[in-house]
């Protein structure tokens, strides 16, 4: 599960992802992989009650012992500069039984992240925008077969006429990942959503799966329509009303007094994190999407996933009706990573992921041609947003496990996953089985210097009685022996992915050869070594510096000197985003993501412009002065 060419950046790692502000913001924003942190403040101390009432672990099941490890590891992100700060909440038979907030609401400004912060909860709006959905099917003023076009002009055309409620529901509408280059790119939700039936979908509706922000955002359009408000008000008086969440709500007001417990939002890797936006600045979303643009807390989301548990009532209310959750909770297609079609990750052992109408559900694995296994409840459902928010249910277990952080770019979420099935679903009877001799050798640290991974640190370590692999800002994976060799090992839950032991003349072990997707990657043994700082002098590379217009859009990017590093000023960052010094080819790369190349283009020997890409796409510029 390595990047293409190094294939792990397609992945989008902690799942439904939505898009960034704009192609360059995307290329740093959506691909980066982990994260920076200056000062980090022990566990914050609780300002706020939990929703649900406290219980002793043991009271319900659990081990205080492992519940405390599982705070441990999220305690440890922070230390390691994996995250900013992050909230993790249990609840276990509808009782609190670990509430805890980690590290920083905001780096900056030295505030610690507590139990009542609101995070930018991302893609995990969209739940809330297909139970909106479902609510008026249950009303009888929308139905699952009606056409899009019956509610938005912008599809009444031949290649959009077709696509139905039911498709947009399942990201089967054949309409693309997105439909906007930047987040005020159009006056409103409605023109938005006609542009994107104007636009038309990427392949025949409703014959395969493709995870659409573009679907969903007219699917709240549709919302709108058929029910006469806004969005956002409709939500919350027939779902976040009934529902109880009072901390849940577009932070488009800057007098609500709840923007105070609104985190800030960084994007980067482990030990490089970029503020790009917080609550003194203009509301990011200028008006609700039906993909993403909600704020709210571990708590709140977790009375949605109860209403998914208790077959659609809240207390004596009934929100939703079965039908309704049924539909939802009923698996269409094996879920795929964003903007592609490789499986999306999961360290959950011997289940898959799919997805049902805005429903993500974890099942027993199923076939090759990844169909949903027939009659199976699942075993876990919930969501997940691209800022590090990840809510978990377990309905036979009535189990929830929520987990928010303000990162984007990060792999904490499922690599906690791992953990929670370590110490709460599956723990391991009886000591931990001592290392075998054999295996000693090979534990350490081995460094990469290959695609994002350059410089990179990763680990081979003994987890739980077995070798594993922890590839650095991303996941932890279990090796098993490949054949009778124990020189070779295979990566669990990574098909086609294995590691073999590299020696010297002496018969030393000297490195790995990491291979994966017919692609082979050299770590040799040893820490990473100190990066020498390659520092300019303005007179060095005054040729680069300038504005420059990104072709096809509105978009001015300025390329500037800070502190000795060039870097790249886009409108969404208050500082410009460094990039590493050339290398013999004459290409420049993102400190945050090395994957995103940028090449500057000459005629004459003066700079007109440079190309950036990256494993998501890549942009144009063009100068705009001299």
């Amino acid at each position: 599960m390595l990047p293409k060419g190094v294939s792990m950046t397609s992945l989008r790692p902690f799942g439904p992802a939505s898009r960034g502000p704009g192609l360059l913001v995307d290329l740093v924003i959506a691909l980066l992989l982990a994260a920076f942190l200056l000062a980090v403040n022990p566990r914050a101390a609780a300002r706020a009650e939990s929703t649900f009432p406290q219980a002793a672990p043991e009271s319900v099941g659990l081990s205080s012992a492992a519940l405390s490890e599982l705070a441990d590891v999220v305690q440890d992100y922070v230390d390691r500069e994996m995250v900013v700060g992050a909230e993790l909440l249990v609840i276990k038979d509808r009782q609190t039984v670990l509430h805890e907030a980690f590290g920083l609401r905001d780096r900056e400004a030295g505030i610690p992240m507590e139990r009542d912060t609101l995070f930018n909860i991302r893609s995990m709006s969209k739940p809330l925008t297909g139970a909106a959905a479902q609510v008026l099917i249950d009303d009888g003023r929308l139905a699952l077969d009606d056409r899009a076009a019956d509610y938005l002009p912008g599809f009444d055309n031949e290649a959009s006429g077709q696509i139905t409620i039911e498709q947009l529901l399942t990201h089967r509408s054949g309409l693309p990942l997105t439909a906007v280059q930047s987040v005020d790119q159009y006056p409103s939700l409605r023109e938005m959503a006609d542009a994107i039936g104007t636009g038309g979908p990427q392949f025949e509706p409703g014959s395969r799966f493709w995870y659409s922000d573009a679907g969903v955002d007219a699917l709240g359009a549709i919302v709108e329509q058929a029910s006469g408000e806004s969005l956002d008000a409709f939500v919350a008086a027939r779902l976040l009303e009934p529902l109880g969440m009072t901390d849940t709500y577009h932070a488009g007001d800057p007098d609500d007094a709840r923007l105070d417990r609104v985190a800030s939002l960084y994007v980067g890797r482990v030990g490089e994190w970029t503020r790009f936006w917080g609550p003194q600045d203009e509301p990011f979303y200028p008006y609700p999407w039906g993909s993403q643009s909600l704020y709210g807390t571990p708590a709140d989301y977790a009375r949605f996933l109860t209403m998914w548990m208790d077959a659609g009532r809240a207390g004596d209310e009934q929100v939703l009706s079965p039908a309704a959750v049924e539909r939802t909770l009923t698996p269409v297609a094996a879920m795929g990573s964003l903007g592609s079609d490789a499986p999306y990750p999961t360290l959950y052992p011997e289940l898959s992921a799919y997805h049902g109408q805005l429903a993500l559900l974890h099942l027993p694995s199923g076939p090759i041609d990844g169909a949903p296994p027939a009659d199976v409840p699942a075993e876990i459902i919930g969501y997940s947003g691209s800022d590090g928010t990840i809510a978990w249910a377990w309905p036979e277990r009535d189990l929830m496990i929520l987990y928010f952080t303000q990162s984007r770019g990060g792999s904490t979420p499922i690599r906690l996953e791992g953990e929670i099935e370590r110490l709460l679903l599956h723990p391991r009877e009886g000591p931990t089985p001592e290392i075998p001799v054999a295996y000693g050798e090979l534990l350490g640290t081995y460094t990469a210097d290959f695609g994002p991974f350059r410089n990179e640190p990763f680990e081979i370590a003994w987890r739980d009685g077995e070798l594993a692999l922890d590839v650095p800002s991303q996941f932890v994976f279990g090796l098993d022996r490949a054949g009778a060799s124990e020189e070779r090992w295979s990566l669990r839950g990574v098909p086609g992915a294995a590691i073999t032991v590299v020696r010297d003349d002496a018969g030393a072990v000297s490195g790995l050869r990491l291979e994966q997707g017919g692609q082979t990657f050299e770590l040799p043994r040893g820490t990473p070594a100190p990066e020498v700082e390659l520092t300019f002098q303005p007179e060095t590379v005054a040729r680069y510096l300038g504005r420059y217009g990104e072709d096809g859009s509105e978009r001015v990017v300025e390329v500037a000197l800070d502190d000795g590093r060039l870097g790249l000023l886009v409108p969404e960052s208050a500082e410009p985003l460094a990039l590493f010094p050339p290398d013999a080819d004459g290409v420049w790369r993102l400190r945050l993501n090395p994957a995103v190349e940028i090449r500057f283009e000459e005629e004459d020997g003066a700079v007109v412009g440079y190309r950036v890409s990256g494993p998501g796409g890549e942009a144009t510029f063009r100068r705009l002065d001299d």
